[in-house]
């Protein structure tokens, strides 16, 4: 039996499953009672593909059970029609189908389509295992790619970019000036990079549709469960959205569109007696808003009750109040509602993609719900803000406004500032970061951000204005710091960290730490600066610390492995300190550990290992090799790091 590429078997299953959506609308079409005119052709069109390309890469159960859809839908191309009543077997050996394509087992027999063989489906529940999923390759007009290479690409272009910029600084800016020819090459490599840049962003990018696709047959299947009449229309499917965005949307959609269906829609007899349509309307809907997109749960349900209502205007948001843990507005506790756990789950999950949640209702005049996120996270739109020297981007549509500190009250022991008649907590961006704060000026700029419930103004040194970045992942190094989405690379070629800001807002509500306000006295830079050199394989990892270590007043020089950090140690030995990681191609952390070590000029250099290999074995390996201090990456602070350099040399 030949070996089928796994790369052949994903492409396989998302062909299959885009077939099956196919299937599915088709037959929910035909039960509505508003059939394609060749739904029996078409149904019969993607059992055969289906059955076709499942033989091709050995999945057996899935091309015996799409021979057994052709079989059964043989009567129906006879006689030109389906049977209405033929829709709930098909639906349900669909299901079957779309297991047996996913490689999960099939269904008890007695809950299986096989007891649906009185309704002309044959029994179809053979066993058989599926090999793995891996994605790359090409299909029709399209090239379907791992996300993780696309960001790959998007580093690499990253590095490209910094790289052009620091060829620039080297040149000159006066030089480059004076010479036109050169400056119109350099303006044309910036052109082309920029090009680049955003092509790969939009190979991130996926139609909304994508994953509409199980939202017609769920909507189906609760209706009818909760004996109601309703008809889900989909809109603007052809909306682009970033496909990270895209997998956390299915869940916090699928909860929305069970609340309207438990909660806001009526039974066919009230809303008869209330003079609306037996048929009621649910409709999912995408659409670009400048930077962001917009989708939108609608209903023609009942809406909120007047007591709701008015609790909403006293609080100034109808999300705090439906979407406070815990609260239900159904009576009693069934399978799809009651237990007050969901909105709040909703409301978490579109604020960690760094959106909103927004809702509007009125008594009688059903519910809309709107998820408003960024196109991407690939790309934000930030307000770049400074502290302590160091630069961070906050995403501007999370920023209220900017404000001037003025003179600020204590209220329950926090200090509070006066915005527009309202008293805001005011909070420093360093002790929000848990970064060591520097003493803020006189009316220091304060960023206003959260919801009227949790609304905050946080401090800074200075605001330095808003650019479009392209956000690169941080990888290991703060996997376990929920405060960034990551970095972006800036006009100068520098890092800024991105923040995300439900984590400042929460941080800056929860921190008990009073503002010190006083004159603003610049630092002076020591006479001579120690020296550090940072050694990573991972760019992203060595500019994060690089930028870090510069912000705090050391000279830092980059390696991107052991091999070339020996060989500027070897050219320029004045070091006061090795920063390094522990696997890196080349030369890696420990080998490099033991040649500086073994060289009589360079023995006693400290060296601090910041790795993401956290086991025991791996403590004590670092440490009979000589390191002075082990960081690990899942546990990075940059306070932790400040502190360990201080205290190995002095300052």
């Amino acid at each position: 039996m030949s070996v089928v590429p796994p790369a052949l078997v994903n492409i396989f299953r998302e062909e299959a499953h885009e077939r099956l959506a196919e299937i599915t609308a088709c037959l929910l079409a035909v039960e509505a009672g508003s059939p394609p005119a060749d739904a029996v052709d078409l149904l019969f069109r993607q059992a055969h593909s289906l059955k076709g390309g499942a033989s091709m890469v050995g999945f057996t159960k899935v091309s015996t059970i799409a021979h057994a859809i052709e079989d059964a839908l043989e009567p129906a191309r006879t006689r030109g029609a389906l049977a209405p009543e033929l829709v709930e077997a098909l639906l349900r050996v669909t299901d079957e189908l779309r297991r047996a394509v996913d490689g999960e087992p099939a269904v008890a027999p007695d809950q299986a389509i096989a007891s649906g063989k009185s309704n002309g489906v044959p029994a179809v529940l053979p066993s058989g295992t599926e090999p793995p999923t891996v994605l790359g390759s090409r299909t029709g007009n399209s090239v379907r790619l791992a996300t993780e290479k696309v960001d790959r690409l998007l580093d690499s272009v990253g590095e490209a970019v910094v790289q052009r910029r620091r060829v620039a600084h080297l040149i000159g800016a006066q030089v480059i000036d004076a010479d036109e020819l050169l400056k119109e090459e350099i303006d044309r490599e910036e052109d082309l990079l920029s090009e680049l840049q955003d092509a790969a962003l939009e190979m991130r990018m996926l139609p909304f549709g994508s994953i509409t696709g199980r939202f017609p047959r769920a909507v189906r299947d609760l209706a009818l469960a909760e004996g109601k009449a309703i008809e889900l229309r989909l809109s603007g499917v052809e909306t682009q959205i970033d496909r990270v965005l895209l997998d956390g949307l299915v869940d916090p959609i699928t909860h929305l569109l069970r609340n309207a269906i438990a909660h806001g829609i009526e039974r066919p007899e009230a809303r008869e007696h209330a003079g609306k349509p037996r048929l009621a309307q649910l409709i999912l809907h995408a659409e670009s808003r400048g930077g962001q997109v917009a989708i939108e749960v609608r209903d023609d349900g009942r809406g909120v009750s007047s007591e709701l209502a008015d609790e909403a205007a006293r609080r100034g948001s109808l999300a705090d109040v439906l979407a406070e843990a815990g609260f239900s507005t159904a009576g009693r506790v069934t399978e799809l509602a009651g237990r007050g756990v969901g909105l709040d789950a909703v409301k978490r999950q579109i604020e960690s993609l760094s959106g909103r949640l927004e809702m509007d209702s009125a008594p009688g005049q059903g519910m809309r719900v709107t998820l408003l996120l960024p196109v991407t996270l690939a790309r934000f739109n930030v307000l770049i803000v400074e502290r302590a020297r160091q630069r961070f981007g906050i995403p501007l549509t999370s920023v209220t406004e900017v404000v001037a500190v003025g003179a600020a009250s204590t209220l329950e022991e926090q200090p509070h500032i006066d915005v527009h008649g309202e008293s805001v907590r005011l909070s420093d961006l360093a002790r929000v970061l848990d970064a060591e704060p520097t003493e803020l000026a006189q009316a220091p700029p304060a960023l206003v951000m959260g919801d009227a419930r949790s609304r905050v103004a946080i401090a800074c040194d200075r605001v330095l204005g808003e650019e479009d970045v392209v956000v690169k992942s941080l990888g290991a190094t703060l996997v376990g710091a929920p405060r960034y989405l990551g970095a972006a690379i800036l006009g100068d070629g520098g890092i800024m960290l991105i923040v995300d800001p439900e984590y400042l807002v929460r941080n800056a509500v929860r921190s008990s730490a009073a503002v010190r306000r006083t004159i603003d006295v610049p630092l002076p830079a020591p006479a001579a600066a120690p020296r550090i050199l940072v050694v990573d394989d991972q760019f992203v990892v060595r500019e994060l610390e690089r930028s870090i270590l510069d912000a705090a007043g050391y000279r830092v020089l980059t390696a991107c492995h052991g091999r070339e950090a020996l060989e500027a140690i070897a050219e320029d030995g004045t070091f006061d300190l090795v920063v390094t990681d522990l696997q890196m191609p080349e030369l890696d952390g420990l080998g490099l550990l033991a040649a500086i070590r073994a060289d009589p000029i360079h023995a006693t250099l400290p060296v601090v290992i910041v790795t993401s290999r956290g086991s025991g074995k791996n403590r004590r390996r670092v440490a009979d090799s000589g390191a002075n201090a082990y960081i690990l990456k899942e546990e990075f602070d940059q306070r932790v790091l400040l502190e360990t350099i201080k205290r190995l040399i002095g300052r």
